[in-house]
């Protein structure tokens, strides 16, 4: 076989044609669905933090105005959508307060705190940089909800039996975490069921202290509703099945019905057999050590 020598032409032709193919498999890459998601369950968080931010500033700004409405309405965004349509307590009328979920003790209400509000007074300028705000939180809300109902759409079509499991949310969050579809088709469950504690178990590996015990998984229902003593299995079978449904998704494509029925049969199952709380162990009192002083050696070392 004859080598290549760099610089001629049939060199200049095959790093073009290598380069052609790296390019190739760049775009091929890039064009992944699972990635796309990665993205946007990214972007619904960062909108998740901004939509927060915004609205608490924009209530907090406003209760200067009117305090009493701040505590009356509990939902940010729908107290935002009436600071941005309405304004000032005085456009707080029964006409403007209809069609907004409120009942009339609740109108009516509003309405004797507008009349007896202890706020101060606002001026035009500062109101208007409040609506302001308060129209981008209304804003962020309308794309936080498209981009959850993109990422809910995305997964039932790119990861169906992880949606089915783990829900469509916590299932692209777990695959953004591994860094998409495939790598968390190759974690093992135990690397699935603390995917987000990195710190706490990094902690506890250089100090000694209890390992987590769940990390994004502890937003499941399943988990975060069951007690304390329950919620380390739960979320150890919730991994050992998401494992599973992630392998499905990624190397056949097709969707299980059976990993969720066998799920929620062990669900309960959990639910059965520990139902008590398990009884402590009697902690063996330990002698303190001055500070300052060696730790004691061993009885039986080699000297």
């Amino acid at each position: 076989m004859t080598e290549t020598a760099p610089g001629s032409a049939d060199f200049e032709a095959l790093r073009q044609k290598s380069i052609e193919a790296a390019e190739a498999a760049i775009r091929e890459a890039s064009s992944r669905p699972d990635l796309h998601l990665v993205q946007a369950i990214q972007a619904l968080d960062d909108t998740d933090k901004y939509l927060n931010i915004t609205a608490t500033r924009a209530s907090e700004w406003y209760g200067l105005h009117f305090p009493e409405l701040i505590q009356m309405v509990q939902d940010n965004v729908g107290l935002c959508k009436m600071i941005a349509e309405i304004g000032g307590r005085e456009g707080y009328t029964a006409e403007n307060l209809q069609g907004r979920g409120f009942t009339e003790k609740k109108v009516a209400a509003i309405l004797e705190a507008r009349d007896r509000s202890k706020g101060g007074t606002i001026s035009d300028g500062d109101l208007s940089r409040v609506k302001t705000l308060a129209s981008l939180a209304v804003q962020l809300s309308a794309i936080r909800g498209a981009l959850n109902d993109y990422v809910e759409a995305q997964m039932k079509k790119v990861a169906p039996n992880v949606s089915d499991v783990a829900g469509a949310t916590i299932g692209a969050r777990l695959m953004a975490k591994a860094g998409g579809l495939d790598r968390l088709a190759m974690l093992p469950a135990s690397t699935i069921q603390i995917l987000g504690a990195e710190k706490a178990l990094f902690r506890s590996l250089r100090t000694g202290a209890r390992p987590p015990k769940h990390g994004i998984l502890f937003q499941h229902q399943a988990v975060h509703m069951a007690p304390k003593w329950q919620r380390g299995k739960i979320a150890r079978t919730l991994a050992n099945k998401i494992a599973i449904a992630a392998r499905v998704d990624f190397y056949r494509g097709s969707e299980e019905l059976s990993l969720k029925v066998e799920l929620d049969k062990r669900l309960e199952r959990i639910k059965e057999l520990y139902k008590e709380p398990p009884k402590r162990k009697p902690e063996t009192r330990e002698r303190p050590r001055r500070e300052g002083r060696p730790p004691r050696r061993d009885k039986f070392r080699r000297r």
